[in-house]
């Protein structure tokens, strides 16, 4: 069973930059066992990007369409895994006005990080956040899911 210690320690040793920017995709269920569970590998992510910026989508593309065109930066759920969905709802934690393809962020400047998305045309242009990411040389941390779970590649394509 992984401990926050341990998970503290992996981030390191894969070499995770605790100051700079970090995007995480994940499936919890491929993890395996936590002590404290998802909540845990959450608390170990936060405490180690606590002086960088750490990034975790939040899309609503399947809660957000034409029958139901809203989406609430406060209510409407992520659609792309329990972490996210929980990550979302922590304190500190700020959540992008992108209608569809929202993500969080915590850490430095998520505010500013997260401004300006409900000005975009599309999910991934320029000057919203996966540019952002670019012109941060974020690094793209992939727990349990593989490369096709990697949105920040959308970005690229735009």
């Amino acid at each position: 069973m992984y401990t926050k210690q341990d998970l503290l320690a992996n981030l390191a040793t894969i070499g995770v930059d605790p100051r700079g920017t970090l995007k995480v995709h994940s499936s919890y269920k491929a993890v395996g066992e936590v002590d404290g569970r998802a909540d845990t590998v959450l608390d170990a992510l936060m405490e180690y990007m606590q002086d960088g910026l750490l990034v975790l989508p939040s899309h609503t593309w399947s809660n957000v369409g034409s029958t139901n065109p809203v989406m609430d930066i406060l209510y409407t759920p992520s659609c792309v895994g329990v972490m996210t969905e929980m990550f979302r709802k922590r304190e500190g934690v700020c959540r992008s006005l992108h209608p569809t393809h929202s993500v969080c962020a915590f850490g430095k400047d998520a505010s500013s990080f997260v401004s300006g998305e409900d000005a975009m045309i599309t999910p991934c242009g320029e000057r919203g956040v996966y540019y952002k990411l670019w012109e941060r040389n974020a690094q793209v941390l992939l727990i349990g899911v593989n490369f096709t779970r990697n949105t920040f590649i959308h970005g690229i394509e735009e």
